[in-house]
């Protein structure tokens, strides 16, 4: 396995860590499953993976959305993002209850789609209206 694979699967499964923990606690079946992927991943010897596994530790909805956005990139493949998306509906819906944390970052997560042009293109309407504050501050001068 790549130096590169294995990263990618370790930022991975923190995701799925994190996501696990959104709610304030792991659920047996989400344990089950995350040690499920590290093993899949070949992931269950590493050190900081153990470690992520036997930590305590909530986190928010924001924090998760910030890791996946990162784990994304700024022009994701339409594969990438259905590849993290069933990994994290499949953890979520592990235990059979969902939160409404859970639930929150999976509506979330939609506006990560590169599918969906309407929120794929927020960057690119972003920088249109930069441009044309650039382009009226130019013309005033």
């Amino acid at each position: 396995m790549s130096q590169s694979t294995n990263n990618n699967n370790q930022d991975l499964f923190k995701i799925l860590v994190a996501v696990a923990w959104i709610d304030g606690e792991v659920q047996p079946e989400e344990r089950k499953f995350l040690e499920k992927i590290a093993a899949q991943k070949n992931l269950e010897s590493t050190v900081e993976i153990q470690d992520l596994l036997n930590s305590h530790q909530a986190t928010s909805t924001a924090e998760v959305y910030e890791l996946l956005k990162e784990y994304l990139g700024s022009n994701p493949s339409s594969d990438d993002y259905h590849d993290l998306l069933s990994a994290v509906s499949s953890l979520i819906y592990s235990d059979n209850d969902i939160a409404t944390e859970e639930a929150s970052l999976l509506t979330e997560m939609q506006n990560l789609d590169p599918t969906n042009s309407e929120n794929a293109s927020v960057f690119d309407k972003l920088i249109s209206k930069i441009q044309q504050l650039y382009q009226a501050g130019l013309s005033s001068v």
